[in-house]
């Protein structure tokens, strides 16, 4: 099964990844995604969740409006996690940067060691701003926001000036799905600033790692398998791209703040749970038995 930014591999399926910050429909990209990749320190990630559950708790009372999806990749570097905003305008971006301001001085008040406390754990982030690209995407809506659990990038950089050659080998290759009929679906970006450029982020978002296991059909095949389109994919791989970086993620609730209709949708996954602690055991005052202490060879004897 061919894809757009595999070019000359066969690559699992790839699906569209959708949230605005005030978009009537969740489920319809938005027009920008501005995502942080942030790097954990070893053995810090316990406390990387404790942080972000300050920051989402604040949130809920000082910027209701701010919400983010993050994600744990599975291969890679693992020490990453990616957080992901998204937006409609730059008027939005602007209002998330200051919710942020907003949320981590609250939150500060509260812990004067936050911000020594996120030094710790974090070993620094990189973000990047990109655009949504309705040409290049192929039904991006096709798995429902509360229902994508997993997600797979593979982001392309490109050689300078084949952008239009590129995107042509693009339409074709989503006309041909269309003729084929197959369940391929995708949402494309264009990176504007953070990463090197001209690059196109597609995006997948799968309900489980099984749907990746789903063969194409056989008209797919023969499609994409013939002669034409394997010699298109060689040239434009070739020609225009530089480097390609493909992540497979898993979506964490814990460490996102949905809004409470992507929750209700699928609440068994979006739910927090909170570890209940086992509560202290009570001494009871007055005399107490001692057990008499066994010789260690009659104990090793009793154990199963």
């Amino acid at each position: 099964m061919a894809k757009p930014f595999a070019i000359a591999a066969v690559l699992a399926c790839l699906c569209g990844l959708a949230l605005s910050q005030a978009q009537k429909t969740i489920d319809q990209p938005s027009k920008y995604i501005w995502y942080e990749a942030a790097k954990i320190n070893n053995g810090k990630y316990e406390l990387f969740n404790k942080l972000v559950a300050q920051y989402r708790d604040t949130a809920a009372v000082k910027a209701p409006d701010a919400y983010w999806l993050a994600g744990s990749p599975i291969t890679g570097d693992t020490a990453r996690v990616t957080i992901v905003t998204f937006h409609d305008n730059m008027a939005s971006v602007a209002k998330m940067m200051t919710a942020f301001e907003t949320i981590e001085k609250e939150i500060t008040l509260k812990n004067a060691n936050f911000a020594a406390q996120g030094a710790e754990a974090e070993a620094g982030s990189h973000w990047i701003l990109a655009e949504y690209n309705k040409e290049l995407s192929y039904r991006p809506d096709m798995v429902p926001l509360a229902h994508a659990a997993w997600w797979t990038t593979s982001l392309l950089s490109l050689k300078p000036g084949c952008e239009y050659e590129f995107n042509d080998v693009v339409k074709q290759v989503i006309d041909v799905h269309k003729k084929a009929g197959d369940n391929d679906h995708w949402a494309a970006y264009e990176i504007r600033a953070g990463y090197s450029e001209p690059s196109i982020l597609f995006v997948t978002a799968v309900r489980s790692l099984a749907d990746l296991d789903q063969e194409p059909p056989a008209a797919a095949k023969e499609l994409f398998e013939s002669a034409p389109m394997r010699q298109m994919f060689q040239k434009i791989g070739k020609e225009c791209i530089a480097h390609v970086e493909s992540t497979y993620s898993q979506v964490n609730p814990q460490l996102s703040r949905m809004p409470q209709s992507v929750i209700a949708a699928n609440p068994d996954f979006w739910t927090i749970k909170i570890k209940e602690e086992a509560p202290p055991a009570v001494v009871k005052k007055g005399k107490t038995t001692k057990e008499p202490v066994k010789p260690a060879a009659l104990t090793e004897k009793e154990k199963p």
